[in-house]
This record gives structure tokens, C-alpha cells and sequence, in this order.
């Protein structure tokens, strides 16, 4: 007697995604750099474009470690990261003067001098 195996549909497409897995990891990467005969630099995006002879030679550079060697990124990184701490010190210092003074936003205060004792009154419109 003879046993055959089938294969369902649910195996084959575990097959399928295992090997998608397994497959090397250039197919995913941002940039390709290599040199070639002249020894120019080449970056590029797609691994299509480097010619079959330079193949062996690619170096795969990832979108993070580019902007990790890049001074003007840092430096514009770091210049937006020191924003946003101002940002945040000029609002918390707003928020407690508001509640120190009583003032809402969109308030302004308004003086005026009673004629009769010569007091001065003030009030938030």
C-alpha cells in the first residue's frame, strides 16, 4: 500500500512566507555604494542598478546610518530638539503666569479709575 502526502493550501503559503523570510536581506535595504573601475563612488537606491560585475563589492547603507554620519542632519536635529524644549519652558512659564495673575487667554485687562474715590479698577475683558 502506498501513502501519498498532500500538501494544503495553509502549508504551502507557510512555504512561501518562510522563503520570503530566508531570503537575504538586500532586497530591503535603502541604498547600495560601491566603486567602480574608475574609482568613483556610486550610491544608489535599487540594487538593479549596480552593474553584475560590482555585485560582490556592494556595501548596503541603511537610511539611519546615513543621517547618523550627515553634520547637518545632527545639527538640524539637534537644533528642532532645542526648539522644542523653548517651546515647552515659554508655555509652562505662560501657563503659570496666567495662574498666578487670574488672566485667560484671549483676555485683556482693562483700567480704569474711579472718578469719585480715585481708586483704580481693574478687570479682564
Amino acid at each position: 500500500m502506498r501513502k501519498t502526502t498532500k500538501f494544503s493550501l495553509n502549508t504551502m503559503s507557510l512555504l512561501i512566507l518562510l522563503s520570503f523570510l530566508l531570503m537575504p536581506s538586500l532586497s530591503i535595504a535603502d541604498f547600495f555604494k560601491y566603486k567602480d573601475s574608475d574609482g568613483n563612488l556610486i550610491i544608489t537606491n535599487r540594487f538593479e542598478d549596480v552593474p553584475e560585475k560590482y555585485r560582490n563589492r556592494v556595501k548596503v547603507i541603511w537610511d539611519a546610518d546615513l543621517e547618523a554620519k550627515d553634520p547637518l542632519a545632527r545639527r538640524s536635529a539637534a537644533a528642532k530638539e532645542q526648539y522644542e524644549r523653548q517651546e515647552a519652558v515659554r508655555k509652562s512659564k505662560t501657563e503659570a503666569g496666567e495662574k498666578k495673575n487670574g488672566t485667560k487667554k484671549g483676555k485683556t485687562l482693562v483700567v480704569e479709575m474711579d472718578e469719585s474715590s480715585g481708586q483704580l479698577i481693574r478687570r479682564y475683558e
